[in-house]
């Protein structure tokens, strides 16, 4: 029996969420567990699983249609690809099935349902034959019932009472009691044998629980003293009369509940390195068994105290909504469908509200892609000016933020070149900072690190300033949790308390640099790297053969790894670097530059004396720079690094510039000296939701030479990864690319699409009502499900279109590639991602329906400006590609901010 539960229990994890607590919050596909399937099956099964809507509304996908934004053209080719059709009239003189789809998705034809569809049919009197032919043919439906796969909804069915009422505040207390990671003064008793174990301790005392629906509880957990969570699931499941064939749908609808706090349980369970602080001895067996334990008692309760209802019969009857649709279609196009009323039904039946919908989401993804492709070709016939000799490199993560930063850079130091690559950088390890309490694995998810790096100070600076505060914080933090400090210390810190509120809320910028100035300056420090000579040098020449940097490095060379910090922002972690697990990728940037610098992996990579790797981190919040050991730089390299870090402060401040046009915080026509300061005053105020949108502008992935793309304008939407195939002959980089590029970068724009598409179900709502709890996730309130996904100010501007990966490759090597790797192959062929292969003559082939189609641009119409600024300037929306000149250098204003201490870039 054991086994046969553990099964149920592997069964139904599938399908938790797989998000790790805040502090680990890494982007994935929200749907994961359905990759198997093509994206829109999947999406319409997972929608029926999860009660969630699968595309965007119809209202909204026809608003674009009204705009423009989906052209007639794409939702003919669309349902020319999509729609079978044999070219003969549904009903004589009427459209064919293609012809009724391409009109049917030109009009939004709200029709009545429910009551005010039969309060319109009364008032309307006889509608005449056409209505009583189709009412008549009308296939006649029974009222479906909800499924009940738990003994709760039949019970709520009977008798009208939700039994989750009762059962899920106790549960949820008794979840975020156990996970918690040291936020509660008292720690929950028992919890290090477990969730099970814990809950008998609390429950089983003599006297019986508070609650009145648990009476009796005690004896139950006393006489189970010594069954394991097995042994309990299934006693349970037998006690509230489930039949043992549909265990696996009880068990799966009972974790889904309450979905939020079983995915983390199962996390725990699974990736206890991910605990922030400890990892206690967490099962799903233990919570399953714990929930079906409190459902038992309170159906048990219910059902002895409540009135069952009278359960009526319900016959079949015409289906009215889809004959009345029927009618009014009919009447819009133009038809008589009474010579074949029921083709005419089928036909209106068969293009329902889903199926508009994924065919208008399909048009709608067409329009973009024709926009990025054509704006990639067109670019290569652009002729540009001869750059200058390279003066400086900078190696950037992928992320699609820094594309902006990357843009500005060249375009106004043309001595600049950048490049792309994963932002931790090839150095997985496990990280533990100067003031951290514990190291923390800095790599993407998918990897075990087996390396430590520590950072530790070489000669510590006055420190009397930051352990006094840090003495004094934690005095009050813990005081305020008892009883009896608790009281004295509101009292006594009120008024301080609401000074520092008051000041944070409206002068936020002053606030936080005075909270830098009383934190104390960061001493000098090294990182200890636990990397061999061998090691340190293969994923040193890894990075540069990637992405061409090995084959003619500048004098001076930066690595710049990303993260965000922002006050009150629960999310933060979610704006940090992916591909350093939502960690912050300045110590990875950091640990590289240190490697590059090693006389023998220089000399084992022939790399030139005449180059010097610098680590920096960029905060793409406030847009501020960070630089690591620039005491270390030689004196030869001093003026070379002075000029790569006051053109990349420039950038920032024009970076700022730009990505402050999607504040309406911000005036369209704010100024550069007022552009760095409004970005940092999002990032540092108290009462700001909206600190960064983070990745909601995703829509594309480049792979390839960045002279592909330079000077081109993508909106801060594409992820750009370098690739020089002139030193892959074999392919092996390009295919270690796409096995963690693919992934990851599908993993975030699928999390994005899926949080904008249904908000409430699939993302976490607003963030306005979320308290975090246990250091774990937010809760709505004091009481709720762990919410999971993204909040809706983190996706309100996103456009839901999958990732389009074009890749500078031929067809053929890709295809080799996809057939290599199976699971890279499945979110290619199922459509998670849309690929495109671009050949060095400027060919594009687009993967669909399981092979690569060539693709022939629309148009070759393309904006050429001198800077960026004349593309976004005035405008709030997602733009397309345009061609910048590269230019001189603008004046910028000098920077006013307080750079970032190293010690927050954990």
């Amino acid at each position: 029996m054991n086994e046969r539960i553990a099964e149920l229990l592997e069964e139904a994890a599938h399908l938790l969420p797989e998000q790790g607590p805040l502090q680990t919050f890494v982007h994935h596909n929200t749907l994961h567990a359905f990759e198997h399937l093509p994206f829109a099956d999947a999406v319409v099964r997972a929608g029926a699983l999860f009660g969630a809507e699968p595309f965007p509304s119809e209202d909204e996908l026809h608003g674009y249609v009204v705009e423009g934004r989906i052209a007639p053209a794409d939702l003919d080719a669309v349902v020319a690809a999509e729609v079978a059709d044999d070219g003969v009239p549904v009903v004589p003189g009427g459209p064919t099935r293609r012809q009724f789809h391409a009109r049917r998705l030109r009009h939004l034809v709200v029709v009545p349902r429910g009551p005010a569809l039969r309060w319109l049919l009364a008032e309307s009197g006889d509608l005449g034959p056409v209505w009583a032919a189709l009412l008549a043919a009308a296939p006649r439906v029974v009222p479906a019932a909800d499924p009940t796969p738990r003994p709760r909804d039949r019970v709520l069915a009977e008798t009208g009472v939700d039994t989750d009422r009762l059962t899920h505040p106790v549960l949820t207390r008794l979840a975020a009691a156990f996970l918690d990671q040291g936020v509660a003064y008292w720690p929950m008793h028992n919890r290090d044998k477990g969730f099970l174990d814990a809950f008998r301790g609390l429950y089983g005392r003599a006297g019986g629980p508070p609650d009145r629906f648990l009476r009796g509880l005690g004896d139950c957990l006393r006489a189970q003293s010594d069954w394991d969570a097995e042994r309990v699931i299934a006693w349970a499941l037998t006690e509230l009369d489930v039949p043992e064939p549909e265990w696996g749908d009880a068990v799966l609808a009972t974790l889904l509940s309450l979905r939020g706090w079983a995915g983390m349980v199962r996390q725990f369970e699974t990736r206890p390195d991910r605990a922030p602080v400890a990892a206690h001895p967490a099962r799903l067996a233990d919570y399953l068994a714990v929930q079906l334990t409190l459902d038992l008692f309170a159906l048990r309760r219910v059902l002895a105290n409540t009135t069952r209802h009278l359960v009526v019969e319900v016959t079949a009857r015409p289906d009215v909504e889809l004959a009345y649709e029927a009618f009014v279609l009919a009447e819009l196009m133009g038809v008589d469908p009474t010579p074949a009323p029921a083709a005419w039904l089928s036909l209106v039946g068969g293009c329902d509200e889903v199926e508009r919908r994924r065919l208008l989401h399909a048009a709608y993804e067409r329009r973009h892609r024709i926009g990025v492709l054509d704006g990639l070709a067109a670019h290569q016939n652009v002729s540009t000016p001869d750059t200058p000799p390279v003066r400086f490199q900078a190696v950037f993560c992928i992320d699609e933020r820094e594309e902006s930063l990357r843009r500005h850079l060249e375009e106004h130091h043309p001595g600049a070149e950048t490049f792309g690559f994963a932002g931790f950088f090839g150095v997985a390890m496990n990280y533990q900072g100067l003031h951290d309490v514990r190291p923390r694995p800095l790599c993407p998810v998918v990897v075990t690190p087996n390396h430590d790096v520590r950072e530790r100070a070489v000669a510590p600076a006055r420190t009397f300033v930051r352990r006094a505060h840090a003495g004094w914080t934690h005095h009050v933090a813990v005081g305020s949790r008892t009883l009896a400090r608790g009281g004295v210390l509101s009292v006594a810190m009120g008024v301080a308390g609401l000074c520092s509120l008051v000041t944070r809320c409206l002068f936020p910028r002053h606030a936080h640099r005075w909270a830098h100035r009383l934190a104390g300056r960061h001493p000098v420090t090294r990182l200890e790297l636990g990397y061999t000579t061998d090691e340190m040098a293969g994923i040193v020449g890894t990075v540069l053969r990637t992405t061409g940097v090995l084959a003619a490095p500048a004098p001076v060379v930066v690595l710049v790894g990303h993260g965000s910090s922002s006050m009150n922002n629960p999310h933060e972690s979610a704006h940090d670097c992916g591909a350093t697990g939502g960690g912050r990728g300045g110590p990875n940037a950091r640990a590289f530059a240190a490697m590059a610098n090693h006389p023998e992996v220089r000399s084992r990579l022939g790399l030139p004396e005449g180059t010097w790797f610098v680590g920096a981190y960029h905060n793409t919040c406030d847009d501020t720079m960070t630089y690591f050991d620039e005491d270390l730089v030689p004196e030869r390299f001093r003026a070379d690094l002075a000029r790569a870090q006051d053109a990349l402060a420039d950038a920032c401040v024009l970076a700022a510039h730009e990505r402050c046009r999607r504040f309406e915080t911000a005036a369209p026509d704010l100024s550069l000296a007022d552009a760095l300061a409004h970005a940092e005053t999002h990032a540092v105020d108290l009462g700001q939701p909206r600190p960064e949108y983070g990745h909601a502008t995703n829509a594309v992935c480049v792979v390839g030479r960045r002279s592909r793309t330079r000077g081109l304008y993508l909106d801060r939407r594409a992820f750009l990864v370098s690739y020089d195939p002139a030193a892959d002959p074999d392919d092996a980089l390009l295919t270690s690319l796409l096995l963690a590029v693919g992934p990851v970068c599908a993993g975030i724009n699928l999390e994005y699409y899926f949080s904008y598409v249904d908000p409430a179900r699939y993302g976490c709502g607003t963030k306005l009502p979320h308290n975090i709890t246990g250091l774990l996730g937010v809760m709505d309130g004091h009481s709720s499900d762990l919410r999971t996904g993204l909040p809706w100010q983190m996706v309100e501007i996103h456009e839901p279109v999958r990732l389009l990966l074009v890749v500078e490759a031929t067809p053929e090597r890709l295809s080799a590639i996809l057939a290599a790797h199976a699971n890279l192959a499945r979110l290619v062929g199922n459509g998670w991602i849309q690929l495109v292969a671009w050949t060095e003559g400027n060919d594009m082939h687009l993967y669909q329906d399981g092979a690569f189609q060539p693709y022939t641009p629309e148009t070759a119409e393309f904006p050429v400006v001198e800077r960026s600024s004349q593309v976004y300037a005035g405008h709030r929306g997602h733009l397309g590609p345009a061609h910048v000149l590269p230019g001189a250098p603008i004046p910028v204003p000098a920077l006013d901010f307080v750079p970032g201490f190293p010690q927050e870039v954990r």
